[in-house]
């Protein structure tokens, strides 16, 4: 018997439990509910809808039927409120509706529910704060419905803001248009190419609202779509628009060469002064030899399908020449309005030149020793050791040389001397021959004798020196 009890109470437990788990079930699973403040009320008199989620978040939207109002905004086990007003008979519907996911099973199903306020006459206070009875209808799967009379009682909850505008919208540096209005979402702004992106600054209505800014960085050229994301505290969301159209890249040169022909018929690169810079329109040449007839010019524009226009380069003049390279192209079809015609956009460059008149014979005759002396400068500046040591070289070649020569003729020049001498002998007895013959003989023979006298010391004392020194006197006597 006790057994059959014992049994009988462990059954009874295993059935409440279930019955607990179911209710525990149930009460989280995700739900969707409408409650107004009057469960009547007069013709053309307004109440106040509260629709709620719980268990679960979605997108919530609500309507009215025979009445005005409703809303929808994004519920997270939360609550929203309209203020309806009621038409001039019979009874006001309010449906809501939406998908919810919820939050023991993350999966989504679509809820909706219904609550029906009656329309009479002096009607004026069977209402209740936050909940009313009445004929209402909700789902809490999807697909299934139920209805009845009753009524109900929601505890009540903090309501979050739903206030997802702004109070301003601006660019830094810039002006969007049109001016800016919070029900506006959609606007428009133009960039230079120069910008790749811009400070959008944005502050919310509701200071509980978060703002996030997305697509302002590395915008391209063309139309670009910056979006600013106010999220309000409750999770609605709304998007403002800026359409950016990024002007395209300025018309210029992607570069520019220009060369010439030498008298050899090469091609010669003249360097620009300054620099080629796409954006710097003047430009300045050496100058030219009187012998170039024209130049060349390499025009690359930057844009696909620019024309490039070059005068003044074939035909150059003794003097300042000025030569033009005029670029064309048509607007950027992209930043043009429906049914407004491209513009045709000119850049010019200028290059300016002076050709040197041709000089005269005597200013080439000028000319051409400049540069053989300057040729012959430039070598001897760049081998002005090497010369030295070479003249230096030469020096003492030529000085053993000479030496040489001065020792192995020593014995042909004393041979000379002697001879000389005897030819000055024969003449002088020539001479005395001459004088005797013409009775002059005494006065010749004493001229002769003292001579001779002379000639013999002179000689003696040269061979003293020779023989005292021990060699000969260095250099010739004639």
């Amino acid at each position: 018997m006790k057994r059959n009890i014992l049994n009988k109470l462990v059954i009874i437990l295993i059935f409440v439990c279930f019955v607990l788990m179911l209710m525990t079930i149930k009460s989280d699973a995700a739900s969707l509910s409408i409650s107004t403040s009057k469960s009547s009320v007069s013709p053309g008199g307004s109440f106040t809808v509260t629709v709620s989620v719980s268990g679960g978040a979605g997108k919530v939207s609500s309507s009215v039927s025979n009445g005005s109002g409703g809303k929808t905004a994004f519920l997270d086990n939360g609550s929203y409120s309209f203020t309806c007003t009621a038409g001039r008979s019979g009874s006001v519907t309010i449906s809501a509706s939406g998908t919810i996911a919820d939050y023991n099973t993350e999966k989504e199903s679509t809820k909706s529910a219904s609550r029906t306020v009656k329309i009479v006459s002096n009607s004026g206070g069977n209402s209740s704060s936050g909940s009313s009875s009445g004929k209402s209808s909700s789902n809490s799967s999807s697909g299934g419905s139920s209805s009845g009379n009753y009524t109900t009682t929601q505890p009540q909850q903090t309501e979050k803001s739903s206030d997802s505008s702004l109070s301003s919208l601006s660019v830094k540096d810039e002006k969007i248009s049109p001016k800016f209005n919070k029900d506006v979402k959609e606007y428009t702004l133009t960039i230079p190419y120069e910008k790749k992106e811009i400070d959008v600054k944005a502050t919310t209505s509701d200071a509980k609202a978060r703002v996030e800014i997305k697509g302002n960085k590395d915008l391209k050229e063309g139309e670009n779509t910056v979006t600013v994301i106010v999220t309000a505290e409750n999770g609605s969301i709304s998007n403002y628009i800026i359409k950016v159209t990024r002007a395209r890249v300025p018309l210029s040169l992607k570069s520019l060469i220009i060369k010439y022909e030498n008298q050899n018929g090469e091609l010669i690169e003249a360097p620009l002064n300054p620099e080629y810079e796409f954006n710097t329109l003047e430009y300045y040449l050496q100058d030219l030899e009187y012998w170039v007839e024209k130049i060349s010019i390499e025009a690359i524009p930057n844009i696909e399908g620019a024309t490039v226009d070059i005068q003044g380069a074939d035909t150059l003049q003794v003097g300042e020449n000025t030569i033009t390279i005029i670029l064309k192209a048509l607007e950027d079809s992209k930043n043009l309005k429906e049914g407004e015609e491209p513009k045709e956009e000119t850049i010019t460059y200028t290059i300016k030149v002076n050709k040197l008149q041709e000089p005269t014979t005597m200013t080439k005759i000028e000319n051409w020793s400049k540069e053989v002396m300057g040729t012959i400068s430039n070598w001897f500046g760049q081998n002005e050791e090497k010369v030295i040591i070479g003249a230096l070289g030469v020096c003492n070649v030529a000085l053993l040389g000479l030496s040489v020569y001065i020792v192995l003729d020593y014995r042909k020049y004393k041979d000379v001397i002697k001879e000389a001498k005897k030819v000055k002998k024969d003449k002088k007895i020539d001479m005395l021959e001459k004088n005797v013959s013409e009775g002059n003989i005494l006065e010749e023979i004493h001229k002769t004798t003292n001579n001779a006298k002379e000639e013999v010391i002179e000689d003696k004392k040269e061979v003293d020196e020779n023989n005292k020194n021990g060699k000969p006197k260095v250099g010739k006597h004639f």
